[in-house]
């Protein structure tokens, strides 16, 4: 059966070609919309996860619910070391993150203040890159990074001293005299307006709060050990009674962003399978063109002596062995280019550029290479073969044999 199959495909070449090439290009533009799409949501959300949020946060109890200096937490240096040392754990970034009303002259403005660890800072988010003006801090600094946005609004520049007043812990007045050391370029503009950084010390000292955090950021080497980790670390805090952290996985702390990621994605899903519809469409054209073609072909088989059953058999394998063949041509192609894309992304430039920026995205295109990227086209381009191939089985099993 499989050799008369194959034997029966290049008895004409010019339709075998025709059938190959619309699975080849179903599959190769489905992997490569897919590959893209996935791309850039994987670096987006990676970008945030070293840079920003990280992959797990500790707060306190409430802090999440209610985002106020009152509900800090404590925790002591030695937890922080133990945290460092378990397993898949890069990077442990304490944090204190309040608002304050910024002022320089007569003018003023709400700005967010965030208190970190500059080496770690460094080492996380690469934070040192963004100065474009001054310098970074040191780890016992008392000044402070403004966004430019902040900058240009005060007024102020390196060397001038920068007035912070904001609430404490236990509702103590914080207030402050902080010179600038430096300006910050941010990825978005939002940022710019509204961020500034001073060492975790200072920040602690600001609030009145020593040893006091408003969370802590931890970054793993690799995304699939999140749930080994966060077991890990719940264990070990467990064991210290420390009853009043709260541990968050960055699927709950990023939650909108993947709602937008999930919207996007099932929008990309639709436009595939819109693709998939046409490209159906147009292998059955090609399977009714093929049967039509032979239909005296198939009366004389029969009329030897075939089995109706055994050469719609044949015609089916025919067919899914075309089928395997354009998807095999087009994984040939595709996987080089998904590894090639994904290892150079396209760098974008111009106005897209930045309005990627505003959305806090890194202008470039990276392709994903993920596993089920590929195979679910394997599985879509198999159920439209088998859906196609109903027409001759169905067409040979009710053949007339008298018919012209």
């Amino acid at each position: 059966m499989m050799k008369l199959a194959w034997r029966n495909i290049w008895r004409n070449r010019r339709r075998a070609v025709i059938t190959m090439a619309s699975v080849f290009f179903a599959v190769f533009f489905c992997v490569i919309m897919m590959g893209f799409s996935e791309g850039v949501w994987e670096s987006m959300i990676d970008n945030m996860l070293r840079m920003q949020t990280g992959h797990i946060q500790i707060h306190g109890k409430d802090y999440w619910d209610d985002k106020i200096t009152d509900n800090f937490m404590f925790m002591a240096q030695s937890t922080l070391s133990r945290i460092e040392s378990i397993n898949y754990v890069e990077n442990v970034s304490p944090r204190v993150e309040t608002f304050a009303m910024s002022s320089y002259g007569a003018v003023s403005k709400g700005i967010a203040i965030i208190g970190v660890s500059p080496e770690k800072e460094k080492q996380k988010s690469n934070l040192s890159s963004r100065i474009i003006a001054g310098a970074y801090l040191s780890e016992t600094d008392e000044g402070i990074l403004i966004g430019e946005g902040v900058s240009n609004y005060l007024k102020a520049s390196i060397g001038d001293t920068l007035a912070l007043i904001g609430q404490g812990y236990h509702g103590t007045s914080a207030a402050q005299l902080f010179v600038i050391r430096g300006i910050l370029k941010f990825m978005t503009t939002e940022m710019d307006n509204t961020m500034a950084y001073i060492t975790l010390s200072s920040a602690q000292s600001f609030i009145d709060m020593p040893d006091g955090y408003s969370g802590i950021l931890i970054s793993i080497t690799d995304n699939n050990k999140l749930d080994e980790v966060i077991s890990a670390l719940r264990t070990m805090l467990y064991t210290l009674n420390a009853n009043n952290y709260a541990v968050y996985p960055w699927h709950f702390t990023m939650e909108r962003l993947l709602q937008t990621s999930e919207s996007d994605k099932a929008f990309s899903a639709l436009i595939m399978y819109i693709l998939y519809v046409i490209v159906g469409f147009g292998i059955l054209g090609t399977i009714i063109m093929m049967t039509n073609e032979r239909k005296r072909e198939f009366c004389v088989m029969i009329s030897l002596g075939m089995p109706r059953i055994r050469l719609a058999a044949v015609i089916a394998v025919e067919f899914l062995m075309m089928t395997l063949i354009g998807v095999v041509l087009a994984f040939a192609i595709t996987l080089p280019v998904a590894h090639w894309f994904a290892a150079h992304p396209i760098e974008i430039t111009g106005e897209m550029a930045d309005m990627y920026a505003s959305y806090g995205m890194e202008p470039v295109l990276p392709m994903s290479t993920r596993s089920y990227i590929f195979v679910n086209q394997i599985i879509n381009v198999l159920i439209i073969a088998l859906l196609a191939v109903i027409y001759p089985v169905n067409k040979i099993l009710r053949l007339k044999i008298n018919s012209k």
